[in-house]
């Protein structure tokens, strides 16, 4: 799982009809994550609503595929949780997110 942003929307006119009219949202890690690659943003599925500038929980791999209601969907992340409040213990290191730490 991956706790990110929501920075935009992505339109597409022609996709493949298994992801049908989800909507699909760019969202920017708070953090750097060990994913294949320098990722700088990922492209998901939003079944839940989520808006720009909310922080959100994405899954990837099947998890996301199970949010979409199909496994033979092609998609490899989903947003499945809108953030409300993110509280970090000792020994976190948020000074990491790019914003400053803020949630």
């Amino acid at each position: 799982m991956l706790l990110g942003r929501v920075v935009g929307t992505l339109w597409s006119t022609r996709r493949s009809a298994r992801v049908g009219a989800f909507k699909l949202a760019i969202v920017e890690p708070h953090a750097s994550y060990e994913l294949p690659g320098r990722i700088d943003h990922v492209v998901c599925i939003d079944t839940i609503g989520a808006c720009a500038g909310e922080d959100v929980v994405v899954c990837f791999g099947q998890p996301s595929r199970a949010a979409a209601g199909d496994q033979r969907t092609p998609i490899d992340a989903a947003v499945m949780a809108i953030v409300d409040r993110c509280e970090f213990g000792p020994g976190a290191r948020p000074a990491t997110w790019r914003d400053g730490g803020q949630a």
